[in-house]
């Protein structure tokens, strides 16, 4: 496992590459090359951004995944999304659409020297933050790393991105609900006297619910993970593992950016595991008691009311 700043470095780099296949025309150069050859004749899968209805588990996570969470292996995402070249040309045409309104504006900004005009700056960060948003999971999670680094994105757009540290969009507040009911085979009723009808907060991977238990009368917060959240992520993370090496033979650049995004992605991916979470968050109260520090706690894990998608 890295360590906090290695991945903290990581992330960095391989955000500030990703902003730069966007705004380069090696993206288009390459997307035949990268995404349709060897081009398999296969059925069109389907890849919601955002979150499908909930019926199970079955039908809102794992889908389309070419690993499990807390299992991030690129060399198995290589061989399944070769086999769905049209996955993968779906999603970048759709990256593409969407960013490439932005990027226009900002190119003629800088020809129409208006680039500095605070209207315009004011208008171009809203517009990021919208696009970041709306991209999903793992742009969210690279925005709210550049939000904070006016050496790797400019201050006028970074300003724009400080958004996505206080208030990611959630997705439906019903789909949360029916996500908590199915991963922990629970009728809600049944299990909590209160649980709040929107989330209380939201982030890029999951949001929060208050509830108070009917058991015994404790709150608790409950956080659910978006589902397909893995999809999502797993694509997008391959994307960005097969442009690296073109991008990084064109800028004769001595980093090695597939090993970051190797070294992103595992962390990430690990994320997607609750259970891990759930883990940490025990042993650490354990540890501060020990050192006789019980004054220093995290909250308590109701572990019969946990998941990988769900943490009470």
């Amino acid at each position: 496992m890295l360590s906090s700043p290695t991945r903290s470095r990581a992330l960095a780099t391989v955000a500030n590459t990703l902003l730069l296949l966007l705004s380069s025309s090696l993206l288009q150069e390459h997307i035949t090359e990268a995404f349709t050859s060897p081009f398999k004749t296969t059925a069109n899968r389907h890849h919601p951004l955002h979150a499908q209805s909930a019926k199970s588990k079955s039908t809102t996570y794992g889908i389309d995944a070419p690993y499990k969470e807390a299992n991030y292996d690129p060399h198995a995402a290589a061989e399944y999304y070769k086999d769905r070249p049209i996955q993968s040309f779906s999603r970048l045409t759709q990256i593409v659409g969407k960013s490439s309104g932005f990027l226009v504006n900002t190119v003629l900004d800088t020809k129409l020297q208006r680039e500095d005009e605070d209207q315009v700056v004011d208008r171009r960060s809203r517009e990021l933050l919208e696009l970041v948003s709306d991209l999903g999971p793992t742009f969210i999670k690279i925005g709210q790393a550049l939000s904070t680094r006016t050496d790797l994105l400019p201050a006028k757009y970074a300003k724009g991105l400080t958004g996505l540290q206080d208030a990611v969009p959630p997705f439906s507040a019903e789909l949360g609900r029916q996500v908590i009911e199915s991963e922990l085979n629970i009728k809600i009723d049944d299990v909590f006297s209160e649980l709040s009808l929107q989330p209380v907060a939201s982030a890029s991977i999951g949001q929060v619910y208050r509830g108070r238990l009917l058991s015994t009368g404790d709150e608790v917060a409950v956080k659910v993970q978006r589902p397909a959240v893995l999809s999502n992520v797993a694509l997008d993370l391959h994307m960005l593992r097969s442009l690296a090496p073109m991008y990084q033979k064109s800028k004769e650049i001595n980093t090695d950016l597939e090993g970051l995004v190797d070294a992103w992605g595992e962390g990430f991916v690990n994320e997607l595991d609750y259970r891990a979470e759930a883990r940490y968050t025990t042993e650490f109260s354990k540890a501060m008691k020990e050192r006789g520090l019980g004054s220093v706690f995290a909250p308590e894990v109701v572990e019969e009311l946990s998941s990988i998608h769900v943490l009470t």
